[in-house]
């Protein structure tokens, strides 16, 4: 069904049913149950209808590639008939004499056995050209099944780690109203033994509201993100939803060339777009064979008596049989040839216009996630080490305040920045984990996500 890198294994399909089998049984995954993005991404492409449709779109295209081999063969039909046959009167004959005479009506037994067959055996071409045709639309069906199958792999991998940027910043969140808090509880003391001022303790409480109201928005953007995932995997309503939050990987900036060379021979909606170009070449020449003789035979046999065979024997008397050979021409078919002729070539030349577009958009696309690698990258880097500056700032800030020599906004500001750096950080790590599944994606790549390779 895949390409055999990209094949989904029997140990895949064992995964997936285990996971929805433990969710029938429990109702819900457990708080506990933690599950890693191969497990998401395995379940999606059990579960997912895209997936369901496309491969059901196979088997369509399967099933004409079978009608167009049996074009090619003689069909062979049997037919029996048993009955009563009834004749009225006939209208007034004359006898020799001149007299009129009415014929009286009749009836009796009738039993018919027919075999016949016929082939085609030269119709311009047109059913082997159907047959090619047949055969590129189900490579064509094959290439979009595997290019569902990226597709939704890349919406699982963002899904997941949308839950997983949100879960890191609700960890963040929730320091962050740890670290108001412990300085509301240091401005108070100070206030007490008079070091303090009651303007720096209403700046520290509002600065504690404001890291629970932050918090409140991480937590429900968790519950947002994780009915995303859910809705991707197809699964009920699953509130104990986990996926694994370590963000551990190496960065690397992609090549651009490269990257575009293996999309333009790999990426499956162009493969996809190939074959069916190839197929539209094949329906031009269905349509010409309207212009060309049609060579054919039969064969029939035909057994009809009043009597049912003794023993069922159909060929002692009673009988005949034919073999014929024929040639048809069609001199004037009301310019449907023709018509069908120009249509095939409309048909033929939207083909390459859509691949031709399709390549267009790639290549935009591959580009554009290129530079969002290199954005993170670069965010990465940057954040990371602005996380080390903005601790030192917070303690330094906190020191100054405590002895007198700085004011509560310097602690705040120090705080809120320190955060901002956090948060950035986990920013850029999902953002290049997203925009690395969606190049693997935009290139026809096995997702490196999901083999190991990056993030897991």
């Amino acid at each position: 069904m895949f390409r055999a890198k990209r094949g989904i294994s029997l140990s895949v399909i064992a995964v997936s049913a285990a996971i929805m089998v433990s969710t029938a049984a429990s109702g819900a995954f457990s708080a506990e149950r933690i599950l890693s993005l191969r497990e998401c991404i395995d379940t999606a492409l059990v579960n997912n209808p895209d997936m369901g449709m496309a491969r059901q779109s196979l088997k369509k295209s399967e099933s004409n590639v079978l009608y167009g081999y049996g074009n090619l063969l003689p069909n062979l039909q049997i037919d029996f008939y048993a009955g009563h046959r009834y004749y009225g009167p006939s209208s007034v004959l004359i006898d020799a004499s001149g007299r009129p005479v009415k014929q009286q009506g009749f009836d009796f037994e009738d039993y018919t056995f027919r075999i016949g067959s016929d082939v085609v055996l030269w119709d311009g071409g047109a059913n082997y050209a159907r047959l090619r045709q047949a055969k590129r639309n189900r490579e064509g069906a094959k290439e979009e099944l595997q290019y569902n199958y990226d597709m939704i792999t890349a919406t699982v991998i963002r899904a997941y780690y949308n839950v997983v940027r949100f879960e890191r910043l609700t960890v963040v969140a929730e320091e962050s109203v740890d670290q108001a808090r412990q300085s509301l509880d240091r401005t108070e003391a100070l206030l007490e033994v008079g070091s303090g001022t009651r303007a720096d303790v209403l700046k520290a409480k509002v600065r504690h509201s404001n890291t629970k109201l932050d918090l409140i928005r991480a937590k429900n953007q968790v519950e947002l993100a994780r009915e995303d995932l859910i809705a991707v995997l197809n699964l009920d309503d699953n509130s104990g939803l986990g996926v694994d939050t370590v963000l551990v990987m190496s960065m690397t900036n992609p090549d651009p060339s490269s990257e575009i060379e293996f999309a333009i021979q790999n990426r499956s909606d162009l493969r996809g777009l190939r074959a069916y170009l190839k197929g539209a070449d094949a329906g031009v020449r269905v349509a010409r064979s309207g212009w060309l003789p049609i060579f054919g035979a039969n064969f029939g046999y035909f057994w009809s008596d009043r009597e049912m065979a003794e023993n069922l024997n159909f060929f002692s008397e009673e009988y005949s049989w034919n073999i014929t050979a024929y040639m048809r021409i069609n001199v004037f078919d009301r310019f449907f040839t023709s018509s069908s002729v120009k249509t095939a070539k409309a048909d033929y030349r939207i083909s390459e216009y859509q691949l031709e577009k399709s390549m267009l958009n790639a290549v935009k696309e591959i580009k554009s996630l290129i530079i969002i690698i290199n954005e993170a990258i670069e965010r990465e880097a940057v954040a990371t080490e602005t996380v080390e500056q903005a601790q030192e700032d917070v303690r330094l800030a906190e020191e100054r305040h405590r002895v007198g020599a700085g004011t509560m906004l310097d602690t705040i500001a120090a705080q809120v920045a320190l955060t901002e750096a956090k948060a950035n950080v986990i920013g850029a790590k999902c953002d290049y984990l997203v925009a690395i599944a969606d190049l693997d994606r935009a290139t026809g790549r096995e997702s490196r996500l999901r083999a190991g390779q990056e993030g897991e």
